[in-house]
């Protein structure tokens, strides 16, 4: 691991859900979170999974696609966080 890659170390960074279940009511809800931390405990998962998704290792976490905050935004543009309006 070079020094670019480990630059985050230690801290936590921010993750966005998106819910790809399209039976239920939040189907294409997209609701960011500040940690991964965060993110597990509202997925009811352990960080490590959450981790696994946003890196791309695994598909979904418990039928939400994650990204981290920098990817999604590189992908499907700026958030629109309500507070910041």
């Amino acid at each position: 691991m070079n020094q670019k890659e480990q630059s985050n170390r230690g801290h936590s960074r921010p993750v966005v859900a998106v819910c790809v279940d399209e039976n239920s009511d939040s189907y294409n809800e997209v609701i960011w979170f500040g940690s991964v931390r965060s993110c597990a405990k509202y997925l009811e998962r352990n960080p490590a999974a959450v981790t696994k998704v946003c890196q791309g290792a695994w598909h979904t976490c418990n039928k939400h696609r994650l990204y981290y905050e920098e990817a999604y935004e590189k992908e499907f543009g700026k958030i629109l966080k309500d507070w910041e309006d």
